[in-house]
């Protein structure tokens, strides 16, 4: 019999009752990417094949381009069946843009004619091998002394056993330092209420909240084999190193429940170096803001801090059967950067 001929489609949205556990099997089987439980964030549609899998885009409007899709992360389902899936949305939405995707897949896709272009890398530390030691991880011991002998304390606890007031002043303080604004799409939106799977760790010093550090699960045949460190919010007055210390709090209880890895996720246009890159106009622009962006986003900033865990470092691409200009566009466009 053949799958693809005898499984059903269906689009949902995420905000759609219900959406969210009709998703919930295949990502517990395939959602083995840092980014696949944020398929499920708010805003988002879905493309489900019944016994195949689902992919996840949001919807972006621009004047330059009109209408577009753009897809995050892999789709989640078994390797051999992702391209169908994504040919599947091409051929009923036409334009499409993938962010964030595996090499594996930006192969394929660059095979079927797609623009692929390196956005950056991801860092992945291996949990049940990692120490402190080594020159490399000074800061990391340093930052860890110096969380215990201030007093910090964490502790985990779900999202209704804290009061929601303190989180939104802490939240709150965390933006004011950031320029007010929250990013979306690539870092999806604090939860409002507990979440399968989603753990959130607590800091504290003497009873006031310092920082949170909250993790989504990533999932292989049905197991939770890591997280991915996806909230980290810390109050303005907070020691330093409160965030790392309590990352690396977190990470001892996942090795003694035997978790495999924790990924922090992207480092945008950080590690741009020869290999399978695709050279272009993109590329360069991407160099270009790397250096000299900022103010946009704190590309340097953000791939130093994660730089001192020393973990491993994967590159990500961004595929399209668009232009490079409408690529960056839609791109930006859907993680909240509007460059035009």
């Amino acid at each position: 019999m053949n799958l693809y001929k005898s499984a059903q489609f269906r689009f949902l949205r995420s905000d759609d009752p219900g959406c969210v556990q009709t998703l919930l099997p295949y990502l517990k089987m395939y959602g083995n990417r840092c980014m696949s439980y944020s398929t499920t964030q708010p805003g988002l549609k879905h493309a489900l094949y019944e016994s195949i899998g689902y992919i996840s885009w949001l919807e972006v409007r621009n004047f330059l381009q009109g209408r577009s899709a753009v897809v995050l992360s892999d789709p989640v389902a078994d390797s051999t069946h992702q391209l169908f899936l994504i040919k599947k949305l091409e051929e009923r939405l036409g334009q499409i843009t993938l962010v964030q995707i595996s090499k594996t897949l930006a192969e394929k896709l660059f095979n079927e004619r797609y623009s692929v272009y390196q956005i950056g890398v991801e860092t992945e530390l291996d949990i049940q091998t990692y120490s402190l030691s080594g020159k490399a991880k000074s800061s990391l011991r340093q930052w860890n002394n110096k969380g215990q002998k201030s007093g910090l304390i964490v502790e985990e606890k779900e999202l209704s056993e804290v009061n929601r007031k303190e989180i939104n002043r802490l939240c709150q303080d965390w933006l004011s330092n950031r320029g007010g604004k929250e990013f979306s799409f690539l870092t999806r939106p604090l939860p409002e209420s507990n979440e399968e799977g989603v753990r959130f760790f607590w800091s504290r010093i003497n009873g006031k909240l310092q920082a949170l550090a909250g993790f989504d699960p990533i999932y292989s045949g049905g197991k939770t084999v890591g997280y991915y460190h996806n909230f980290d919010r810390l109050c303005s007055g907070a020691v330093n190193g409160t965030s790392a210390f309590t990352l690396l709090q977190a990470m001892e209880k996942f090795r003694l429940e035997g978790k495999e890895f924790i990924s922090l996720g992207l480092s945008p246009l950080a590690g741009m170096e020869q290999g399978y890159n695709l050279y272009g106009p993109l590329q360069k622009l991407a160099r270009i803001f790397y250096e000299f962006g900022e103010k946009v986003y704190p590309f340097k900033g953000n791939d130093r801090h994660k730089s001192k865990f020393c973990g491993r470092r994967q590159k990500v691409y961004v595929a399209s059967n668009a232009g490079w200009f409408r690529t960056m566009i839609a791109a930006t466009t859907a993680c909240g950067l509007e460059l035009q």
